[in-house]
């Protein structure tokens, strides 16, 4: 593409029409918030309700599940169960009992509808199977549905989550809560967390290079993973965006989490839940070629492995192949994941699972330089300022065990624990490097050298054992979650040679990653580096305490002890002892579809600098205070939420100007001040999401965010005012539907979203450089042949928008976002 052409399609998106998309997506919300939907709620509960149906002849699987989305219900079975059986559809008028009781007359199935609403498939007594003549009856049970999982769901809404320590309802979580579902991931074709996050409500992803990836929420780093429930720490050069294809659901809780996982950011804290072995045979694949010489394939296998049941298993398996819209980048993705499941007893239960990624990859150390004056150069997004032998090779391995027992009185213990290896391979980091010489007067001339590193390791385990149950007290029944944890990481740094085979005055309008720069030969001469340990344990309980039957407050803390044990030797470690951690919200359920809560929590950051008495300063804490209303409709199947936030991070050390000159005994600063811990910033806004069904067969997931952060007291003046990240956008809104079409178009699928987001800026060796506006749109239509093959087609950036991901005035840190890109994938389930 020419310069002209990328200039000319770089449009600002107006902070007008921004407004009025907040103000829609505020009216859809309150709209949901306020009730409309309460009577269809009534109607689909109590079953007797008749309507009109007319529901085409098709495979028995797929004409009930049309049968409850069109009553608005949820119903869950092992769709492999109806293999091979047809149902002549449904024409008339039927109550919800009425209609499943004839669609399945003779099939020796049954519905039975649990406690909360929901509808689940069960084999029908023989005496009923005996005599096709004879409905089977709609049976109620006081089962109450146990679980989070979302796969075979088909929805985009979940009601609970596992992100807070055990299983809650979202709506009992006075936080925000976001779950991202197996239907949300398939229908939008996210293969990894990272395009995982840049769709989630209220995330924000940034660039170190292509390989590192970072994320923030709320103008914090989201500085640490969960895989789950166990903490991960995704920093350094040899970690790899975790796989879609294992996971069951990926949940994001935002704010402050510091009595879940101690130490860190507030900003959020994303935990990612792996698939487990089904109770029933199943088996999925599924087959995808896109742009750039994609080439996907992924394979599932899950049920028993015994006679009784009591041992199961599930092996997951992925390749992915692909090229980028950049010359010479490529990238070869290898995935194995086995867990097994074994019944000790029938409350004692063992999982255990291992997994392997394995990804060889050019990487982009940097990627393209701006003007002198901050403006882009306008180069073609397929440039690739590289070599085509340039790597960047790892592997990440992790082993999972957890032993869980349910006890008579209703609570139950867990103990669950990781080991996890992330690895650069031997040799697996070779990239050229580019930078402006000093005094250059053209912007396109370049020097470009190449370093070779080795040895980045991660070794990391956690433990966690946690006890939660109810109690009860002055008439009033309570939950209490009691927990400990160790985790420990071990990390080593890179090691080797770097300014290799220098190649200056090079024009980067000429160059060719195929034929400019010759492959370089090397001896590794470096000398391997002492690793560096973090460990950290903490104690901690929550009680939800029943005050009324509508109003629960949740109180809870958390004890830390914090230590780091520097590679450079004793003079570099420091610890933080017995820091606590408090908890406070309140939750009131002002109907059985809405919920209002507000919450104070904390989080610390440890900081090494020392104060006038040698000490290290205290911790920063940051300070979140969350309120909020939440609502679930249709049994769970339409949620929405509106929340407020303030988080004050403070502690951040400053130069005591008050001290003496020069500060005794840690004369750290080159001015010979002491430290104080006075900075303090600020990040505010408001959120409002909403996901799952709004009618039958519609699915919607939507997110708006508006944040505001600045520095309130800093080391550097100049930040004062100023927000914490102007790269990240102020306003963002995120949205895809679904719909499935009725009548004679059954089985098709359509669908389609938007990422707009308002102006960023990015401000780098005194110059400040700005981005516009921009909004992406993306489609995407499916086909369900049968009840076991189904076609889908994901077209991202519909319009072939030209925008960065990233912009900066300094340095090769700008980065192009996606050209239009198209994904076509054959899925077939059994």
């Amino acid at each position: 593409m020419s310069s002209r052409s990328a200039r000319r399609t770089v449009h600002a998106l107006r902070p007008a029409a921004l407004t009025r998309l907040a103000r829609a997506a505020l009216a859809c919300t309150a709209l949901a918030l306020t009730g409309p939907l309460a009577p269809n709620l009534a109607h689909a509960q109590d079953g007797q309700v008749a309507r009109h149906y007319a529901l085409s002849g098709a495979p028995l699987a797929v004409v009930l599940t049309e049968f409850a989305r069109s009553a608005g219900v949820v119903l869950s079975f092992d769709a492999t169960a109806l293999r091979g059986r047809q149902s002549a559809g449904l024409q008339g008028t039927y109550t919800i009992d009425t209609g499943f009781a004839t669609l399945l007359a003779g099939s020796g199935y049954q519905v039975l509808r649990d406690g909360d609403g929901n509808y689940r498939l069960a084999p029908a007594p023989a005496e009923l199977t005996d005599s096709a003549a004879t409905l089977p009856p709609v049976r109620v049970t006081s089962r109450t549905r146990a679980t989070a999982e979302t796969e075979n769901t088909g929805a985009f809404a979940a009601r609970k989550a596992t992100v807070f320590r055990g299983l809650e309802s979202l709506k009992d979580i006075p936080q925000p809560v976001t779950v991202l579902t197996r239907q949300f991931l398939e229908d939008r074709a996210l293969p990894d967390l990272h395009d995982v996050l840049q769709n989630t409500p209220g995330v924000a992803v940034d660039y170190v290079d292509s390989e590192r990836v970072t994320y923030f929420s709320r103008g914090h780093q989201i500085d640490s993973l969960q895989i789950d429930g166990l903490s991960i720490n995704q920093s350094g050069s040899s970690f790899i965006q975790p796989d879609t294809a294992v996971l069951d659901r990926v949940e994001v809780l935002r704010g402050a989490s510091g009595m879940l996982r101690g130490a860190g950011q507030p900003s959020a804290t994303v935990n990612m839940v792996r698939k487990r072995p089904t109770r029933e045979l199943q088996t999925s694949a599924s087959a995808g070629i896109g742009s750039w010489q994609r080439r996907r394939i992924e394979g599932d296998v899950s049920g028993p492995m015994n006679p009784e049941g009591t041992l199961r298993g599930r092996l997951v398996a992925v390749s992915d192949e692909k090229e980028f819209f950049q010359k010479a980048r490529s990238e070869d993705r290898k995935v194995l994941y086995g867990v097994f499941e074994a019944d000790l007893t029938s409350r004692t239960q063992l999982t255990a699972s291992l997994q392997h990624t394995d990804l060889d990859a050019t990487g982009a150390w940097g990627n393209m330089p701006a003007n002198f004056d901050g403006s882009p150069l306008n180069l073609p997004r397929e440039t690739y300022l590289g070599a085509a032998w340039n790597q960047w090779n790892r592997y990440n391995r992790q082993a999972f065990t957890e032993l869980a027992h349910r006890f008579d009185n209703g609570w139950t213990a867990k103990l669950s624990g990781a080991y996890t290896q992330l690895r650069l391979k031997e040799g697996g980091f070779k990239q050229s490097y580019f930078t402006r010489p000093s005094g250059a007067t053209n912007p396109y001339l370049m020097n470009v050298t190449t370093s070779v590193y080795t040895g980045n390791a991660s070794d990391q385990r956690a433990l966690v054992a946690t006890a939660d149950g109810p109690v009860e007290l002055f008439g009033r029944k309570h939950q209490l979650v009691l927990g400990v944890e160790n985790v420990r990481s071990k990390v080593t740094e890179s090691w080797g040679i770097f300014n290799l085979s220098p190649l200056n005055g090079v024009d980067i309008r000429d160059w060719d990653p195929y034929t400019s720069y010759p492959e370089v030969s090397y001896v590794n001469t470096g000398v391997p580096t002492r690793p560096s340990y973090t460990r950290q344990q903490g104690a901690f309980a929550t009680a939800r305490v029943s005050l009324t039957d509508s109003l629960a407050a949740l109180i809870g803390g958390r004890l830390s002890w914090w230590e780091y044990e520097a590679a450079s030797g004793p003079a570099g470690n420091y610890d933080i002892g017995r820091e606590v951690t408090p908890y406070v919200g309140l939750v009131y359920d002002i109907n059985p579809q809405l919920s209002a809560y507000g919450s104070y929590t904390e989080i610390f950051t440890p900081q090494s600098t020392q104060g006038a008495n040698g000490a290290v300063l205290e911790p920063i804490r940051g300070e979140d205070y969350e309120a909020g209303i939440k609502g679930e409709f249709l049994q769970g199947r339409l949620t929405a939420s509106l929340s407020l936030f303030r988080i004050d991070n403070v502690g951040k050390a400053l130069l005591d100007t008050a001290t003496p000159n020069a500060c005794v005994p840690s004369a750290t600063n080159p001015d010979g001040y002491c430290n104080v811990a006075g900075g303090r910033t600020r990040s505010q806004g408001w959120e409002m999401e909403v996901g799952g069904e709004v009618t039958p067969g519609w699915d919607v997931m939507a997110g708006y965010t508006n944040t505001r952060t600045r520095y309130i007291a800093d080391a550097s003046a100049s930040n004062i005012g100023k927000p914490l990240r102007s790269q990240d956008p102020r306003q963002q809104l995120r949205l895809f539907t679904t719909y499935r079409l009725p009548g004679v178009a059954q089985g098709w699928k359509v669908g389609g979203g938007a990422d707009i987001r308002s102006e960023t800026s990015a401000t780098a060796g005194g110059l400040t450089a700005r981005h516009p506006g921009y909004a992406i749109y993306n489609a995407m239509l499916g086909y369900q042949i049968n009840d076991h093959y189904a076609l889908q087609l994901n077209v991202n950036n519909v319009f072939d928008k030209v925008y960065y991901k990233k912009y900066s005035p300094t340095g090769i840190s700008t980065y192009y976002g996606d050209p239009r890109n198209a994904m076509a994938t054959l899925r077939v389930k059994f």
